[in-house]
C-alpha cells in the first residue's frame, strides 16, 4: 500500500474525509492488481469491520492531532515559580505566604523531580514572564523565583525545558584602542583548564588562610562574628567550606575549658519557609544527604542553625553545659533584605559568656 500523505493545510474535516477515500480506494487497488476478485464476494458483516477498522485508524490519527497541538500549546508557554518543596503540606503553607505579598499561587507537581512548585503566574508571553519574576524578586520575599518553558507536571533536563532567570545585563563599554608598536613574543606553554575541583579547591584555601588569620573573641562580653559560616540555602546544614572556622571554634573552647559562649542565630528577612535539617541519625554536618524537610518561621530556622554549631562542638568533645543558644530570626538586620548585602544577615555569632 502507498503511504498516505495529506495536505496540512486543509481543515481537519477535510482531511479526516479524504483520508478515509483514500485507504479504501487503496484497499480495493490492492486486491484488483493481483486479480483476486473478492469484493464482490466480500459479506456485510465483513465489510463493516474493515469499516470499523479504518474508523479506529482514523480516531488514531486525531488523536495524533490533538496531542501534537497540546504539546504546542506546552512548549509555549512559560511559568514563574517562587518556591519548590519535596513535602505537599509545605507548598500548601507556602502559598499563604504568597497570597499575602499579593500573589495568586497554586501548587502543581513535578512528575520528573517529584517536587512540589509554587506557581504564581502561567502565561504565553516569554518577557512579561521574565518581567514578573524580575518584578517579584525585587520584593525581597521571594529572591529566587524563577520562570520555565512547559508544563510543570512534565518539567525534565530536556533541551525543550530550559530555565529563564531575570537577569538583567549591563552594556559592554568599548574603550578607544591606542595603536603601539608591535613587539615578538614567544608562545607560551598551554595552560591547563580549570575544573570545578580546582575551583573549590581554590576557594576552600582562600577561606582557610583568612580564618586561620582571624581574631575571634575571648573575652567576657564580647560578641563575634563567625565571618566563614555558610549555610545550604533555607537549611540548617552547614556547606564544606564552614569545616575551618568551626574547628577553629572548637580548638578555642579545648585551650579554654573554663569558657563559656552563646550562640546567636540569624536571618534574612522573618518570612516563614521551607526548612531542610539533618536526620535524627546523620552524623554528616556538610551535606544534604540524609536531611528531612519542615516548614517553620524564620525564628525557627535561626534556632536550628544555631544548635547545629552547638551540636558540631559537642560531637568534637565540647560538654553541652558549656552553650546555650539565641534564636533571633530576622529582627538584628544589618541590611534591608532586599539590600545588594543582604545576605550577610545570615550569620552565626558568638557571645563570651564567661
Amino acid at each position: 500500500m502507498q503511504v498516505l500523505l495529506c495536505s496540512d493545510h486543509l481543515p481537519l474535516f477535510l482531511r479526516i474525509r479524504w483520508l478515509k477515500c483514500k485507504i479504501l480506494t487503496e484497499i480495493e487497488y490492492f486486491y484488483k492488481k493481483r486479480r483476486v476478485i473478492i469484493v464482490a464476494f466480500i459479506s456485510k458483516t465483513t465489510r463493516m469491520k474493515i469499516i470499523g477498522l479504518v474508523c479506529l485508524l482514523l480516531f488514531a490519527l486525531i488523536g495524533q492531532e490533538v496531542m501534537a497541538q497540546e504539546i504546542m500549546t506546552v512548549r509555549s508557554s512559560f511559568v514563574v515559580v517562587v518556591g519548590s518543596f519535596s513535602v505537599k503540606d509545605n507548598a500548601t503553607k507556602f502559598t499563604k505566604l504568597a497570597k499575602k505579598k499579593g500573589l495568586n499561587p497554586q501548587v502543581e507537581l513535578n512528575n520528573f523531580k517529584n517536587l512540589y512548585y509554587v506557581v504564581v503566574l502561567e502565561t504565553e508571553d516569554r518577557d512579561a514572564a521574565l518581567a514578573e519574576a524580575k518584578r517579584i524578586r525585587e520584593t525581597g520575599s521571594f529572591r529566587d523565583a524563577w520562570v520555565f518553558r512547559g508544563a510543570v507536571k512534565d518539567l525534565a533536563a530536556a533541551d525543550e525545558h530550559k530555565d529563564f532567570h531575570p537577569v538583567v545585563v549591563e552594556p559592554v563599554k568599548t574603550l578607544p584602542v591606542e595603536e603601539s608598536p608591535k613587539i615578538e613574543t614567544t608562545l607560551e606553554p598551554e595552560i591547563k583548564k580549570m575544573t570545578a575541583a580546582d575551583s573549590a579547591k581554590i576557594v576552600s584555601d582562600r577561606i582557610k588562610e583568612k580564618v586561620d588569620k582571624q581574631v575571634m573573641a575571648t573575652k567576657k562580653g564580647e560578641i563575634g562574628r563567625l565571618d566563614y559560616i555558610f549555610f545550604y540555602k533555607d537549611a540548617a546544614v552547614l556547606r564544606p567550606e564552614s569545616k575551618f572556622e568551626v574547628d577553629k571554634l572548637v580548638q578555642i573552647m579545648k585551650d579554654n575549658p573554663k569558657q563559656e559562649i552563646r550562640i546567636h542565630g540569624h536571618t534574612n528577612g522573618n518570612d516563614p519557609g521551607k526548612i531542610i535539617r539533618r536526620g535524627p541519625t546523620s552524623t554528616d554536618f556538610f551535606s544534604l544527604d540524609n536531611t528531612i524537610e519542615d516548614y517553620g518561621s524564620a525564628k525557627t530556622l535561626s534556632e536550628q542553625r544555631a544548635v547545629e554549631i552547638r551540636d558540631y562542638l559537642i560531637n568534637n568533645g565540647i560538654d553541652k553545659k558549656r552553650m546555650t543558644t539565641k534564636a533571633w530570626g530576622g529582627k538584628k538586620p544589618l541590611y534591608k533584605v532586599d539590600d545588594d548585602k543582604a545576605e550577610a544577615n545570615v550569620r552565626v555569632e558568638i557571645e563570651i559568656v564567661k
